[in-house]
């Protein structure tokens, strides 16, 4: 008897999709600027890798150089100076969520209007 008929508006998942694509990159860049306030500096190369081998908007940040890992997570690492030492991801997630998140959603409502 009733008959439903459901259709999209392919150009509202598109604009969607794009909104979404770019509300991810703000995001990957702004977890990249912070962490590189936490990473080790001893030559620089770390905080250098996170922009220069960083395609934003992947939904990860990479630091790429070969230590990295090892001076992350290694045990036998506990000097800290400042924010900078081990576990870089994790502490500067610690400390940055709140700012990080209130960003993206600034962002978002910007871009969404």
């Amino acid at each position: 008897d009733g008959v439903l008929k459901l259709s999209y508006n392919n150009k509202f998942i598109k604009n969607f999709n794009n909104k979404l694509n770019l509300t991810q990159k703000f995001l990957d860049n702004e977890v990249g600027k912070h962490l590189m306030a936490y990473v080790s500096k001893d030559s620089g190369n770390q905080e250098g890798s996170i922009a220069e081998a960083n395609t934003y908007g992947k939904g990860y940040v990479i630091i790429n150089v070969p230590y990295a890992e090892y001076q992350a997570y290694s045990k036998k690492i506990k000097k800290r100076v400042g924010k900078r030492g081990t576990q870089p991801f994790e502490r500067m997630k610690a400390d940055k969520n709140s700012e990080i998140l209130r960003a993206v959603q600034n962002y978002s409502r910007r871009l969404n209007g």
